[in-house]
């Protein structure tokens, strides 16, 4: 069950920021106070969302010390450069971008206004449709049976406090149809923890763990550059590389090499 901790917090962080959002939306506005000397401040959003990017190197730096050979390195780098190219060939981020906009049209308002179907399509894709959502369910699977270990669910509990954000935001615009789509994060990040719990014991014996870690902490790394706008990442494209080192792996233990 601990294996679905990061998941349920997730599921908690998006109710509670889509309350919050309902709250802020049914407030009446409220005369600006008179302006003072201080300059207009930044958005709250766009504050958190670079602390959050912060947090996010942090958890990937931490992640990079799951090394031990010359071996685990050079297969990280390889299914990093060969992951990408084959997202890069395959166009992941923006056939995941351009499904996402169909969705959001297809059930959108169509009138110009916030409808419902649109806050519910528009968060579940935002929530649930995204590099940080595979590479998390797969940490989370890693939890063993019985304790809790938090840091086998950093980058949900990262991405816990981000949708936390963005929850709060939409449901202000939306409305409740925002707290709908925890429903679809419980299934979609559920179902993808149960199938990575399946196969970690495989992937323990080839050795895989440590170099899938690496790699999506490095991941990691290209989502805290867009969270503080660096430079603009497609990390969906970068999926690929998640799953080489498998592949990879089990070709080297076929071959009786030690990594």
């Amino acid at each position: 069950m601990w294996k679905y901790f990061g998941v349920f917090l997730n599921v908690a962080t998006v109710l509670l920021g889509g309350s919050i959002g309902l709250f802020l939306r049914r407030r009446k506005a409220k005369p600006k106070a008179a302006s003072s000397s201080l300059p207009e401040r930044e958005k709250l959003t766009d504050s958190m969302m670079a602390c959050l990017g912060l947090c996010t190197i942090f958890a990937g730096a931490s992640g990079l010390v799951g090394i031990e050979s010359g071996v685990q390195a050079l297969i990280t780098v390889a299914s990093l450069v060969a992951g990408y190219l084959i997202g890069w060939l395959l166009r992941l981020d923006d056939r995941v971008n351009l499904l996402g906009d169909r969705v959001v049209a297809r059930f959108g308002g169509g009138d110009g206004q916030n409808s419902p179907a649109e806050g519910f399509v528009t968060a579940c894709m935002l929530f649930c449709i995204g590099s940080m959502t595979v590479l998390g369910s797969f940490e989370s699977a890693a939890n063993p049976a019985g304790s809790l270990q938090l840091d086998c669910h950093t980058t949900l509990l990262i991405k816990s406090l981000m949708d936390f954000v963005s929850s709060t935001c939409l449901a202000a615009t939306y409305g409740v149809s925002v707290l709908l789509s925890a429903g679809f994060v419980l299934l979609m990040e559920g179902a993808l923890v149960f199938l990575a719990a399946a196969v970690q014991p495989f992937l323990e014996s080839i050795g895989a763990l440590p170099v899938i870690d690496c790699v999506g902490a490095l991941i990691l790394m290209a989502i805290a550059m867009n969270l503080l706008g660096i430079r603009k990442l497609k990390t969906v494209d970068y999926l690929p590389a998640l799953f080489l080192p498998i592949f990879i792996c089990w070709v080297l233990a076929r071959c009786g090499l030690t990594i």
